[in-house]
């Protein structure tokens, strides 16, 4: 769990740096990454509050 958030606060550090550059240059590349980042930490967020341990199937 504690991985899970670990990758979600490193890929929106990265999402934020991204987005910075896309608005400073103006360039799609860089808005391409800052979403994909973006996508990659909010799944990695929820990984890391999905509840473990539970029975399966529910």
């Amino acid at each position: 769990m504690r991985a899970w958030r670990g990758l979600a606060v490193t890929y929106a550090v990265v999402a934020a740096a991204q987005a910075y550059l896309a608005v400073t240059t103006g360039v799609a590349w860089a808005v391409a990454l800052a979403a994909v980042f973006l996508l990659v930490a909010v799944a990695c967020g929820r990984a890391a509050w999905r509840p473990r341990g539970g029975p399966r199937g529910t």
